[in-house]
């Protein structure tokens, strides 16, 4: 009885003195919560899994490293539904005290998540290329991908100074997003002196692009910018070729998703894709990043995986830096940040315009044997 006693006692020892030497280093390390919003599900899951993937991975990173602070991500499915998007929102500010929330995929999405963090004064990080996302006066919204202004401007640019095309066709979605990439393609063609010989629009939901693209091909286009979402785009260029239309097909981010190829097949072949990270590039940091992502998760890293990984290694950053896990804190560090000095991403060196657009370089991929080849940057 007396030896059963004795291990008893010891047995207690031996806890506290392991809670005693490992209790403060548990108690040192404190969690960001930050959230996560977009599709899980619907017909843009393969852009909400790149998006949370990439956020997974660099958390996974971060924790792993240890240090004083780790990453809990909180995640919500909006299945592209503004309306779960708002909810989602809502309760993340309120419910999960997030200091960020990143989202959402969808530009319509993305807008109306702006109220809402701007009245809780929550830093915002969306990769939608929307324009007015970030013409609503937020001070509390950062866009990770290029706006539609600069993607527009390059592939108008591209098409016509380098491949020498004089006439050029637009396609778009009837959304905020197609608007957007439709309006700055006519200002990039019209400070060239051009104007598009063809410029036509679809429903969101639309299967059947029969009508739009005969007179597109009437117009002696030459050139076609079909843009809205990846499913769509891919849709609309396998049609164009079962009308026998061979034009150069040209594409912003949203046709970038490795899914725009797997649909498309061989009626994208030859397309020109403009996008801020690509597989494609020779630089072994963006190699070694991009096989580390696919044996984590088998799937090709896109530019979506990169926005939000970069994301979150700014907002763990900005609390570094600071020393405070808080949302006012963590917006200005982020809106601080300059070229040569911001936040150095897989994407490179972040910083930001007064609006919260990110200032970023982009790449020029072709679409070659079912795969992306490197063009430029």
């Amino acid at each position: 009885m007396e030896k059963k006693k004795r291990l008893t006692i010891l047995t207690i020892i031996v806890f506290l003195a392991f809670a005693l030497s490992t209790g403060p280093v548990m108690a040192a390390q404190k969690v960001i919560k930050v959230g996560v919003v977009g599709p899980l599900t619907g017909q843009f899951a393969a852009a909400g899994q790149s998006q949370f993937t990439g956020a997974e991975m660099k958390a996974k990173e971060i924790n792993a490293a240890g240090g004083p602070y780790r990453i809990e991500l909180i995640s919500e499915d909006d299945a592209s539904k503004c309306d779960q998007t708002v909810n989602a929102t809502v309760k993340l500010v309120n419910q999960d005290k997030v200091v960020a929330i990143l989202g959402a995929v969808n530009s319509p999405c993305s807008l109306a998540m702006v109220p809402i963090t701007k009245r809780y004064k929550t830093p915002q990080f969306t990769l939608s290329i929307g324009t007015a996302i970030t013409q609503q006066g937020s001070k509390w919204v950062f866009r990770v991908n290029a706006a539609a202004p600069m993607q527009s401007k390059a592939l108008a640019e591209y098409a016509v100074k380098v491949l020498g095309h004089k006439k050029l066709a637009i396609l778009y979605s009837d959304d905020e997003y197609g608007a957007s990439a439709k309006e700055s393609f006519v200002k990039a063609l019209d400070t060239m002196g051009m104007k598009a010989v063809a410029i036509e629009s679809y429903p969101r939901e639309d299967k059947d692009f029969t009508g739009q693209l005969i007179k597109i091909k009437n117009s002696g286009a030459t050139v076609f910018f079909p843009t809205g979402s990846y499913q769509a785009s891919a849709l609309i260029c396998r049609q164009a070729k079962q009308l026998g239309m061979n034009l150069q097909i040209l594409g912003d981010t949203g046709n970038a998703s490795p899914k725009f190829i797997e649909l498309g097949g061989d009626a994208v072949e030859g397309a020109i894709i403009v996008e801020p990270f690509t597989i494609t590039d020779p630089d072994p940091k963006v190699q070694e990043f991009a096989k580390k992502y696919e044996a984590l998760y088998n799937r090709k890293a896109d530019a979506w995986v990169a926005e939000l990984y970069d994301s979150v290694g700014m907002v763990h950053e900005a609390v570094v830096k600071t020393g405070k896990i808080d949302r006012q804190a963590i917006r200005d560090y982020i809106a601080g940040m300059k070229k040569g000095s911001g936040y150095k991403g897989i994407l490179g060196d972040w910083a930001f315009a007064d609006t919260g657009d990110g200032l970023l370089d982009l790449y020029k991929v072709k679409i070659r044997g079912g795969k992306k080849t490197f063009l430029a940057k």
